[in-house]
C-alpha cells in the first residue's frame, strides 16, 4: 500500500494515481483489479491547515478513511490524533517510560506494553479531556 500513497500530495488519493500499479488494487489471476473508490477518502492524504472530516475506529489501516499522514507514508500516530483532535499537549504522559524507551521496544513488548496499559490511557485520556472542559490547563 505504500506505493500507492508515496507519490500523492496533500490531499490527493492514491485513486488519482495515474500509473494503475500504484493506484489501490488486487491482482486476481495475474491482471490488475482497481478497486473501488466508494467513499471518496480512502487512501488520502490528510491536509496540515484541513480539519479531517471523520476520524474512524480503526486508525492503523491506510484503507480506512482519514488516515494517511499529511506528509509521511503512514498513518497517523495516537499521539498525533490525540493533539489534533483534542488539544492534548505533547508533553502529557501516560506512562513511567520515555517515549523513545517505548519506541526502542520489539514490536512484541510494544503490543504487550499496550495490552497492559490500554484501560490507563483511556483512563488518562478521559481525564484529560474533564480537565480540559474545566479549563484547567494540566492533570493533578
Amino acid at each position: 500500500m505504500r506505493a500507492w500513497i508515496h507519490d500523492i500530495s496533500e490531499g490527493e488519493s492514491a485513486f488519482d494515481n495515474e500509473d494503475i500499479n500504484k493506484r489501490p488494487h488486487k491482482i486476481v489471476d495475474g491482471e490488475i483489479v482497481v478497486h473501488n473508490n466508494k467513499h471518496g477518502d480512502k487512501y488520502t492524504r490528510q491536509c496540515w491547515d484541513k480539519v479531517g472530516p471523520c476520524v474512524h475506529t480503526y486508525m492503523a489501516n491506510l484503507a480506512s478513511q482519514n488516515t494517511v499522514h499529511p506528509v509521511d507514508d503512514r498513518v497517523f500516530s495516537i499521539r498525533e490524533l490525540l493533539l489534533l483532535l483534542m488539544n492534548i499537549p505533547n508533553n502529557f504522559k501516560w506512562s513511567e517510560l520515555s517515549e523513545e524507551e517505548l519506541n526502542n521496544l520489539p514490536l512484541g513488548e510494544k503490543q504487550q506494553f499496550l495490552k497492559e496499559n490500554e484501560a490507563n490511557i483511556r483512563e488518562c485520556i478521559d481525564n484529560w479531556k474533564k480537565i480540559s472542559k474545566k479549563g484547567q490547563t494540566r492533570l493533578i
